[in-house]
């Protein structure tokens, strides 16, 4: 009789567990994965390319969301406000918004544009701090 009573509260545990989704460690919050300086190192549309030599800038995302882009090229830098969604939304001082899909793995995330037509809409990016 026990054995059938302590079969039936683990068959009610697991099916609770099932329904609830249990417990996922693996959730990744992306308004806290997100912060931080990132280095590209890839932009295309998913094909294979070779990461670049030399980086030619970073994006820093800070927690008053705000996005500080550094152009290594030109030594200038630029802000813009950022907010997630859905989607990673970057704004421009000047109005206009773009819209990535953002996919965190370890140590890097892979945005891609989503509202406008672009010749490279993946980009891969680093974590570097």
């Amino acid at each position: 009789m026990q054995i059938a009573q302590i079969s039936i509260k683990l068959s009610v545990a697991f099916v609770l567990i099932a329904l609830t989704g249990g417990c996922n460690k693996d959730e990744i919050n992306p308004q806290q994965a997100i912060l931080g300086k990132w280095e590209n190192f890839y932009s295309g549309n998913g094909e294979y390319r070779p990461p670049y030599d030399k980086p030619g800038g970073y994006w820093n995302f800070l927690t008053d969301s705000v996005l500080v882009e550094y152009d290594l090229t030109t030594n200038r830098t630029n802000t813009r406000k950022y907010w997630i969604d859905t989607l990673l939304n970057i704004g421009t001082p000047g109005g206009s918004i773009s819209y990535y899909t953002v996919k965190f793995y370890a140590d890097t995330m892979e945005l891609n544009i989503e509202n406008r037509t672009a010749i490279n809409y993946v980009s891969k990016w680093k974590r570097v701090n």
